[in-house]
């Protein structure tokens, strides 16, 4: 183990002492431009916490929560790199694949990102351990290394689709006396609940029978729409409870009280069944809660706080991302019958299993096209420099944050083309469907669940989740819009992109 981390540590050291060298090498070939040269606003918007404000209304038209307007407007003014005052700090911004390779791929052992201050303060006032979202440095990187192990590596994800596949059948056969569904998101809601409770407590919690008292709908909207709010408002709820605060704390208590008593009731299930025996009998299924607390680096109590996480943050992003997946293939009838194509011929009439899964490309190209049309983050990654780069031909200091445009570089005209249409085939390997300029070739323009060891958690379980659900839709129905949805959905942020029109649609039987 000793050597092990040893050698971690001089790899780690070789990689800093590489890009210092690179950083040395850069400034001695080419004319490096300081950091006061790199072009943003000048005049009241550099006034330290006040200049910020003046970029967002009631001053202009951009609202907080319109972060990617902000973005273009900086891009389509001074180009692919600019910055702006943030508070007494600046901001760089890049819009260019090149930029967010150079930030992105630096070697950082416990990158910095912006925490959720609000759901910080109702961690500490509540006595509960902190979640990823609120951590950073080394307490950050001992609760993301055993979470790591057990809901990133691929196999360790793909055993949980036998347990999600029920899910998915019941909520299918709900459909069959009405073929249609209100209200995908609303649905989806009930959907990606009652899967996520299979994934974090191996149980079914009733989402889709009608006998669950979950109201997730409007605790989750309040939730993230008070994480959103709070971008706008002065921070007074450090000090005191704000009525936004106190909104909040009610929706989060009953959010994170119904998963801590499912967590309990698991937990109780496994002491019983240990008791008797049986504990070893029922492990035979996946089980994440068992493997985070027997794993050696997980407290009893991280662990609770990542199942929370996971729990609540899963169920939003994820039914979200469905809608508008669901939306995009009802809107292109070539896109979803070249997907249903691929489902019968590698499925069938029959389950998604993960040896299935490798010889469908479509339906996963499918998925990534919908996220990078409706991209779910309204501006991109941020990292905060650990030492100094040279960005665009730009010094920038040591402890700047650098913002990457993801979301608008993802929709650019300049790395895709046709950036409004939903082309799957975009991301086909091989596929000589599309030409050169259509077909996604920069890796680093599009990065929807983000890049290195600040990357989404739950991105494998999310995809399996989609995944799932999708082929049993389209493998039971071919579906389309109600005459009232619009073909191009309109959307808002609220923490992740929400569509602001319900999606009705209509079901047709296949078979």
């Amino acid at each position: 183990m000793a050597r092990t981390h040893l050698r971690i540590s001089v790899q780690l050291l070789s990689r800093r002492c590489q890009h210092t060298n690179t950083v040395q090498q850069e400034k001695m070939s080419e004319k490096v431009k300081p950091f006061q040269d790199v072009p943003g606003p000048r005049g009241i918007y550099n006034i330290p916490y006040l200049g910020t404000a003046f970029h967002f209304h009631p001053f202009t038209s951009i609202k907080v929560s319109e972060l990617h307007k902000l973005l273009q407007k900086f891009k389509s003014e001074y180009g692919d790199i600019m910055k702006f005052r943030t508070g007494r700090s600046w901001i760089v911004v890049v819009s260019n694949p090149e930029y967010s390779q150079r930030v992105l791929s630096k070697p950082e052992k416990y990158p910095v990102r912006p925490i959720i201050n609000i759901l910080d303060v109702y961690y500490k006032r509540k006595s509960l351990s902190p979640g990823l979202a609120v951590l950073q440095g080394k307490e950050w990187g001992n609760l993301r290394k055993p979470a790591n192990d057990q809901m990133l590596r691929p196999m360790a994800v793909t055993s949980y689709i036998p347990l999600l596949t029920p899910v998915a059948d019941d909520f299918i056969a709900k459909y069959r006396s009405t073929l249609k569904i209100e209200d995908c998101l609303k649905t989806l809601v009930n959907f990606t609940t009652e899967s996520i409770g299979m994934l974090c407590f191996n149980k079914r919690l009733g989402c889709l029978e009608g006998t669950s008292k979950l109201e997730f709908v409007e605790d989750l909207g309040t939730f993230f729409q008070g994480i959103d709010e709070t971008k706008r408002h002065l921070k007074l709820y450090r000090y005191f409870e704000t009525p936004l605060y106190k909104k909040f704390s009610k929706a989060a208590d009953n959010l994170y009280r119904v998963a801590q008593e499912e967590m309990q009731k698991s937990l109780k299930e496994m002491d019983q069944l240990k008791t008797v025996g049986k504990l070893e009998k029922h492990l035979e299924q996946p089980n994440l809660l068992y493997a985070l607390i027997s794993h050696p680096g997980m407290t009893h109590g991280n662990a609770q706080s990542l199942i929370l996480d996971l729990f609540v943050g899963g169920i939003d992003s994820t039914s979200n991302a469905l809608t508008f997946l669901w939306h995009e293939l009802a809107s292109n009838q070539d896109k979803q019958e070249r997907l249903f194509r691929e489902i019968d011929s590698v499925v069938g009439k029959g389950n998604l299993s993960k040896e299935a899964l490798v010889d469908m490309p479509y339906l996963k190209a499918c998925v990534k096209e919908s996220l990078r049309k409706n991209y779910p983050l309204s501006g991109g990654s941020f990292r905060l420099l650990n030492e100094e780069n040279i960005i665009g031909g730009y010094q920038v200091p040591k402890g700047t944050g650098v913002m990457i445009s993801l979301r608008n570089m993802s929709k650019s005209a300049k790395f895709y083309k046709d950036p409004d249409q939903f082309i799957p085939e975009r991301f086909l390997r091989g596929d000589n469907s599309v030409d050169v300029e259509t077909r996604h070739t920069e890796p680093f323009a599009y990065l929807p669940f983000g890049f290195g060891p600040r990357s989404c958690i739950g991105q494998r379980f999310a995809e399996s989740e989609i995944y799932i659900i999708t082929t049993k839709l389209i493998q039971a129905y071919h579906i389309s819009l109600t005459p009232e949805v619009p073909k191009e959905l309109e959307y808002s942020y609220r923490i992740f992109a929400c569509p602001t029109t319900k999606v009705n649609l209509q079901l047709r039987e296949r078979h």
